[in-house]
């Protein structure tokens, strides 16, 4: 199901159409804007994440509180359970995930694994609903994500060039 934008409630700022992956909201600025092709939502909540007046409705009929970008859910993978199937790359729209050799003596994940740039990840858990394995989550931030990659040794910063 989709989201709805609700007009008496939008002011035509443009964020939500900018952010959209989908590319399926549309309006002039300062009017109301209105999602063109509900059935191409994949409801990963970005438009009413960047909402400045929480216009946007879930499937629910719930207001979506805007969220910083540093506070929604980050598409984890767990690279010891991965089998490097690249289901989730088919899936990801802004091609976030990548395969990349799998690190530390005691991963028994095959050669090559998938890994999510959490920079360019836009949170909207495509990856995990298509994971046919359920080894990738959604329930960690930017900044818990970017801290458990460190403690993994995974953390672009600490890879040799050809990893990260």
């Amino acid at each position: 199901m989709a989201f709805f934008i609700v007009e008496e409630k939008c002011v035509g700022c443009t964020l939500c159409a900018k952010e959209c992956p989908m590319a399926i909201i549309e309006g002039e600025t300062k009017q109301p804007f209105r999602i063109f092709a509900p059935e191409e939502c994949i409801d990963c909540s970005l438009c009413a994440w960047v909402c400045p007046t929480e216009a946007i409705q879930n499937a629910y009929g719930e207001f979506v509180p805007k969220l910083n970008r540093k506070d929604r859910p980050i598409a984890w993978i767990d690279e010891v359970g991965c089998t490097g199937c690249e289901v989730c790359m088919e899936a990801c729209p802004v091609d976030a995930i990548d395969k990349v050799p799998g690190v530390g003596a005691e991963d028994f994940s095959p050669t090559q694994v998938c890994r999510v740039d959490v920079e360019t990840c836009i949170s909207c858990s495509l990856c995990a609903v298509m994971c046919p394995w359920e080894t990738i989550s959604m329930a960690l931030t930017r900044t818990e994500a970017e801290e458990l990659q460190r403690l993994q040794g995974t953390h672009p910063e600490q890879l040799a060039p050809a990893q990260a």
